[in-house]
């Protein structure tokens, strides 16, 4: 009777455990937004997926090498305006293909320089998901 139980409990306790690697919890988002090199004037637009503290994950129509530093400019509404969240980002991962009405490429962008103002706005973008 006693092994029985104990098997029980062995099943009971048994299952498949994932834990989350990432520092900061991820959005959905699907926001506008331009982007360019860093020392390029010439901006492109984009749409941000996924959004983050520590970065973004985007679809591009330009192929970029890991590594290559951004400006951005996210939009969101906040009331009656749309309000941007600039910073600059790096490339730290990139997939060949997005879905086709977002853009040819994916990246991962992981924040470099992002202003307090800024940050204080994508915080508020982030609670407001969160809710």
């Amino acid at each position: 009777m006693n092994e029985e139980k104990n098997k029980e409990n062995v099943r009971q306790k048994s299952g498949v455990v994932t834990i989350e690697k990432r520092r900061f919890p991820r959005f959905n988002v699907d926001l506008p937004m331009k982007y360019s090199e860093v020392k390029v004037r010439k901006k492109q637009g984009g749409i941000a997926h996924d959004a983050s503290e520590g970065g973004l994950l985007v679809y591009m129509q330009e192929k970029f090498p890991i590594g290559t530093k951004l400006k951005i400019e996210v939009f969101f509404s906040h009331g009656f305006k749309l309000t941007p969240i600039k910073a600059q980002a790096e490339i730290v991962w990139a997939d060949i293909r997005g879905p086709e009405d977002w853009g040819e490429y994916k990246y991962g962008l992981k924040f470099i320089n992002i202003g307090k103002d800024a940050f204080e706005k994508l915080r508020w973008l982030l609670d407001s998901l969160a809710a």
